[in-house]
């Protein structure tokens, strides 16, 4: 069963790879369950071998994965997936991302409340990295997340190309 699970990446890539408009997130799609260490999937990528977006769609995913309920568990706390995010950065997750991902933790916090009161997010729609790609409002919480986090990354690892 987990074997099927971990080729949910290849078929979101299958699924996308002919919509000319998101040829800019295949990338991350096809490579957001890789592991800094290189234990991850589907191609056991390691390192700066993963895609930049990739990296930012994966810690962003987690923590989205970690903190939100699902029909067969209750989400753990902000801190509690916070801890795990450190604990795994430079094993399950890139080092610099992790470290961008806490330099914008106070916007995540914030877009996250908003999420809660069903109100309006802190950021424009055009600020988003896949702006067109938004539909509703859990891909404006994901989008803004990694928006943030890519800035943060940008700003103080510009180097990771």
């Amino acid at each position: 069963e987990f074997a099927e699970i971990k080729l949910h990446p290849v078929f979101g890539y299958e699924i996308l790879k002919h919509l000319g408009q998101l040829q800019h997130v295949l990338p991350g799609v096809m490579h957001h369950h890789e592991a800094w260490n290189g234990t991850g999937y589907p191609n056991g990528l390691k390192k700066d071998e993963i895609p930049v977006a990739a990296r930012i769609l994966a810690v962003a995913d987690a923590y989205d994965a970690m903190t939100s309920d699902r029909p067969y568990r209750k989400g753990i706390s902000l801190q509690k997936a916070e801890s795990i995010l450190r604990k795994g950065a430079g094993t399950q997750w890139a080092p610099a991302v992790v470290s961008a991902f806490f330099e914008v933790i106070d916007e995540v916090h914030a877009i996250i409340a908003n999420k809660e009161k069903r109100s309006y997010l802190p950021v424009n729609k055009s600020d988003y990295v896949f702006e067109e790609d938004v539909v509703d409002e859990e891909d404006m919480v994901l989008s803004a997340i990694m928006t943030t986090t890519a800035l943060s990354e940008n700003r103080l690892y510009s180097g990771l190309n």
